[in-house]
């Protein structure tokens, strides 16, 4: 079933992109703030790492996964599925392989073919072939992945401490985030709020 769900998924993303619909060509909007760290903005067909904050992987993915595209999160367990919700994530069209078992490169790449967002735990081990060979078709496919990978640039987040609960719910009303790109002395100060839902934004405030 997985299988026909990706190659589905891919027919109806090349669909796409020859009716118009879709531009591989179009990068990913970035949240507010993070495009001083990626001036050339994040390419579809690319890597990007980023460590120190869920709360960062949510925003990067709901903004690459856009109005309708899908992702898949491979080799990580509960993320937070609320968070993930609030942050933006249709979580409606994410697919979640906690184990992808005894051949997680196989599975890695049925979904760099068939989703447009693929979130890589740290406990997916691809070797140096594999992720050669799968460069190529991320490439190919315009697949934005989220992953530990050497080569790819890496943001890395510190997470300053809430100031407090709204409504006694146990929800954070805000906190900020510190994000590095390693290898460039910039830093980006994001705020994280809640809202009335709560739903968590990300707004740059430095």
């Amino acid at each position: 079933m997985f299988d026909r769900l990706a190659v589905a998924r891919d027919a109806l993303s090349r669909a796409e992109t020859a009716a118009g619909v879709r531009s591989r060509d179009a990068g990913v909007p970035l949240p507010a703030g993070l495009g001083a760290l990626l001036p050339g903005g994040l390419p579809r067909g690319s890597v990007l790492g980023i460590q120190g904050s869920t709360s960062l992987v949510f925003a990067v993915m709901a903004a690459a996964m856009g109005s309708s595209g899908w992702a898949a999160v491979v080799g990580r367990g509960d993320l937070g599925w609320v968070a993930a919700s609030e942050a933006g994530v249709d979580l409606t069209r994410v697919i979640h392989v906690p184990r992808p078992g005894g051949a997680p490169a196989d599975v890695v790449a049925a979904c760099v073919d068939g989703f447009d967002v693929v979130v890589l735990g740290d406990a997916v081990a691809l070797g140096a072939g594999v992720r050669r060979s799968l460069a190529g078709r991320i490439r190919a496919h315009g697949t934005v992945v989220l992953a530990n990978w050497p080569g790819a640039p890496v943001l890395r987040a510190t997470v300053h401490g809430g100031d407090g609960c709204a409504d006694g719910a146990g929800h954070l009303r805000g906190r900020s985030l510190s994000v590095r790109r390693e290898g460039m002395p910039a830093v980006v100060v994001l705020r994280m709020e809640s809202r009335l839902l709560p739903r968590r934004h990300l707004q740059a405030v430095s």
